[in-house]
Order: C-alpha cells, then structure tokens, then sequence
C-alpha cells in the first residue's frame, strides 16, 4: 500500500502560519520563524542536568533500555520543564502549542517523557518529529482501505458485529465470551482491545493490580478530529492555537483542493480535549473555527466521529500523562497467563500509531508461535 502514499499541503508545502495566543486574536506569522523559535525551544527543554535527548532515550524503539535515564524525569510534565527554562516566554508558548498535536492536551497535561519520546522517533529533531507524523496519510480510501486490504489477505475465522464482554482462563485455555451470546475457545488469546475499553471486558482471573491501575487511568487523549471543506482554493496552510486561552481547536492544516477535480479546499481541524465535544453544534464549531483557525474561511461542511463517546475507541490517539511510561509501560505489555495484549496504546516506538499496532501484532504472534510450540501444537488458521 505505499504507492498509496499522499502529502498533505499543510504540512509538507505550508504558504501561510497562523498562531493564536492565549486569550488574543489568531495572528499570521513567518512559518521559518516560528520553525526556528520552536527549536531554539527544544534545545534548551531536553538540555536537563547536563544529559541530552539523546543521552535520555538514545533507543525511541527500545525505550526500557537500561539505563534508561529519563525514567528519572517521567514525573513532570511538559509545562513543569518549559517553567524550569529561562528563554524568551513567545518560544515557550509556540513550543508548548505545537507538542501540544501529540495528545490534543496542553503541556501541563503532557508527560515531558511523551514529547521527549516523540522527539526521539523524529531523530530529535522538531522538524523530523512533524515529517514523519504530519507529512504523509494513506491516499485511496485511508484507514478504511488499510482494513480492507487487511481482511483480504486473512484466511481464518471471523466474527463480526459481537463486541467481547468475558475473557476467563484456566490452566489450559482461554475462553471469550460476546455480548450476542459467542463463547470461542483457544489456547491462547490475543487481545487489542484499546487501553480506555479494557475497562468494559471483565477478565477471570483478574487481571494484576499494575494493569488495573494503568486501565483505570486510561490515556489522556480526548480530542476531536473534524474534517471541513471549504469553499475557495487556497494554498497550503497551518495553524496552531494555545491551550490555556480561549481556543478550543489545537491546530489545524489545509489537506488538499479536490482529488479529482479543483473543489475548494479540504482541510483537517484537531481539537482539545473536553471540547468541541458536541458534533451536531455545527454553530458552536464552525464560528470557532473561523475565529481561532481560519479567519477567512468559508465552511461548506464538515463531517467527524465522535471517537471519546465511541465504544470501541473511548479516545482518539494514545498519549501518556506524567509518570505514565514508567509506571505502566512495561505491565501493559506483559501477557497475562494465556492472554497476550497486543495495542498500540502501549507500543515502544509509534504509540498510538499504525506502526505501533503492528509493533505489538508481530511481538504478539511471534509469542504465541513460541508457546505454542512449546506446547507440540503446529500454529495454523
């Protein structure tokens, strides 16, 4: 599917930067500027006791990796370091917008650690951090072809439309139970129930108090993802609001002006979480909109999913608070008995994205390969 591989303008040809501070009016600013002010900003924000974002988290993909240093910093979050900094307070507040697309949350919401683990997957860069999660998406039906493609190679069982409400285990195998009455059983099972639903399953044995901990506090990320289309054509642009003002939009950025013909524009709007969280207020969004995001902008429509109140989602995607990684991280990804947990709520690298589920799919069935095997059983679907 990577010929299937599309650039958003937005993000990878950007002609125009807007900015709302907190409290203030969204404002146009030189996007090279803002690029520079932010990585002056990161500079300094992970130069901590004389280490660098290197020398806490030189392996992204293997974060556990002893020593492991930042684990010493996973209880602050993002604003209690930009408080520690003495730079100029526009390069702390453009800093603290811009991480703040990695949960939809501001800073002092974020864990230092989670914006220093996105850093590092960018090859602790700004710059490499917004190519690699921000520049590309799947072109040719997105998610929605991903899933198809994916149910087109599989070749054994399915069971569609019975959401899982039971999972008992007992020294040979696990059964799963569904809410319309299925009880399928295996030797093991491979779960990728997302970290807020696993609140809904109810497990027999329970399951170890470090995991009911970490399910109890989910991840954080409550935000809202609403695509607009607009009525004139209009070049690349992005913007990027505060999270302390009075903006509920975190950012936003023009995808492209038709795929088949000059339509307009189409562009992508994120915001915080906690608000925005009525998708039929269609006056309450689209004003703000304009007011925070894109002051000339004429909305035709709009279409979202309602993914914090969605059953099988219960948030968008997954980011940690402080003192999340370090506490939680390593349980999460530890299999309980004949149960193998395998999201991307809790990968090492990508958390929260496609490369993340497939991180924990392949760990996950290279596990159950080994058990299996060790068990004289030939893994077959």
């Amino acid at each position: 599917m990577q010929k299937n591989l599309k650039t958003s303008a937005g993000t990878a040809d950007v002609e125009t930067t807007r900015y709302t501070a907190a409290f203030s009016p969204s404002q146009e600013i030189n996007g090279e500027e803002m690029n520079a002010a932010v990585q002056r900003a990161a500079d300094a924000f992970f130069s901590i006791d004389g280490l660098s974002s290197r020398k806490l988290m030189p392996y992204p993909h293997d974060p556990l990796r002893e020593p492991a240093l930042w684990i010493k910093y996973d209880h602050l979050s993002a604003k209690d370091r930009l408080d520690q900094l003495d730079i100029p307070q526009l390069e702390k507040d453009l800093f603290d917008a811009m991480i703040s697309s990695f949960g939809a949350v501001p800073g002092d919401q974020c864990a230092f650690t989670e914006v220093l683990r996105w850093y590092a997957l960018g090859g602790h860069s700004m710059a490499g951090v917004f190519e690699l999660a921000g520049t590309y998406k799947l072109g040719k039906g997105g998610m929605t072809s991903l899933a198809r493609s994916i149910l087109s190679d599989y070749g054994g069982h399915l069971v569609l439309n019975a959401a899982v409400d039971r999972v008992v285990q007992n020294g040979t195998s696990v059964t799963v139970s569904t809410k319309v009455g299925h009880r399928i059983e295996a030797k093991y099972l491979v779960s990728t129930i997302p970290l807020n639903c696993l609140s809904g399953v109810s497990f027999s044995p329970a399951l170890s108090p470090g995991r009911q901990e970490a399910i109890k506090a989910g991840h954080i990320n409550k935000g809202t993802k609403i695509h607009f289309h607009l009525a004139r054509e209009e070049p690349g642009w992005f913007s990027v609001a505060s999270g302390y003002g009075s903006s509920p939009w975190c950012f936003a950025f023009s995808d492209h002006n038709g795929t088949t013909a000059k339509k307009g524009t189409f562009c992508i709007g994120f915001g915080y979480g906690s608000h925005l969280t009525n998708c039929h207020a269609s006056d309450e969004i689209i004003s703000t909109f304009k007011e925070h995001m894109g002051p000339d902008a004429e909305v035709m429509a709009y279409l979202t999913h309602d993914w914090v109140t969605d059953e099988f989602a219960k948030g968008t995607w997954c980011c940690w608070g402080p003192g999340s990684m370090a506490k939680s991280l390593q349980e999460l990804q530890r299999a309980d008995g004949r149960v193998l947990f395998a999201s991307a709520d809790w990968a090492d690298g990508w958390r929260g994205f496609i490369d993340g589920a497939i991180e924990r799919g392949m760990l996950a069935c290279k596990d159950v390969e080994k058990l299996l095997s060790q068990e004289k059983i030939s893994p077959r679907m």
